[in-house]
């Protein structure tokens, strides 16, 4: 099983201002029976290996040093890809293609870490989520910010219909979390639309409608923590701390 992790945004609204990657906010996580910081990125990446993905590839921008150091120090096995320019996600997910080799993969932005102690990861390389790709979803207050999926219920499976990006007229009160496991069918649509700049959620989309399995999951919408926004760091921060002491720390 192969992850890959997109840490090359321009990142506008983290507060920033460039200095560093937001990527590498520190979140509070459980360690060994104890309670430490480490970076966003960091804590994907433990929670990928420990999850038995053995092969994790990082997508950062070229000039990104502390990033870059920090990878090759903590994490000389993760293999680091660059994003020349800010083409999107959507062109950050392609850079990946080659790594990727044709074969379904996690994905995980740099910037969330969903806290349920490493089962979506499990799950992916149990072999679970075979020949179709999975969706986490969660109950968000304005799905127009969101990727948006519309969804049914088929016995114990939610199967996605459609989804879109940002949409004026929801058709869920969903949005999509950041991280997936993906056909390859993702990535080959990926490669068709590049040079239209083509982004990630039609790329999923376009496998729905080519006949592909996408199913979603249901998450609580606190498990997924999200630095992406100066304003709600420090209660991401707290939310971290509480399921660090819940993991028994």
């Amino acid at each position: 099983m192969k992850g890959v992790i997109t840490a090359a945004g321009l990142g506008t609204r983290s507060g920033l201002d460039g200095k560093f990657r937001k990527e590498m906010l520190p979140l509070y996580d459980c360690r060994d029976g104890r309670t430490v910081l480490r970076p966003v990125l960091d804590c994907i990446i433990n929670g990928m290996s420990n999850s038995g993905v053995r092969e994790i590839a990082c997508v950062i921008k070229p000039d990104d040093l502390i990033t870059r150091t920090y990878l090759s120090n903590e994490f000389p096995d993760v293999e680091i890809l660059y994003q020349p320019a800010p083409d999107g996600y959507g062109n950050a997910v392609l850079m990946a293609d080659s790594f990727v080799s044709g074969e379904d993969f996690l994905l995980n932005a740099g910037d969330g870490f969903l806290v349920d102690s490493g089962e979506f990861f499990r799950l992916a390389v149990s072999g679970k989520f075979k020949n179709k790709s999975v969706l986490n979803i969660m109950k968000v207050e304005d799905p127009r910010n969101y990727g948006c999926p519309s969804i049914e219920v088929v016995g114990d499976e939610i199967r996605v219909l459609a989804v879109d990006e940002k949409p004026a007229k929801p058709r869920s009160d969903y949005g999509l979390c950041a991280v997936y496991f993906l056909n390859q069918d993702v990535m080959d649509n990926l490669r068709e639309a590049a040079k239209r700049g083509g982004e990630l959620t039609p790329a999923i989309n376009k496998s729905i409608q080519n006949g592909n399995e996408v199913t979603a999951r249901i998450i609580e919408g606190k498990k997924w923590l999200s630095v992406g926004k100066a304003k709600k760091y420090v209660e991401v921060l707290r939310r971290s701390l509480e399921e660090s002491e819940l993991q028994g720390c």
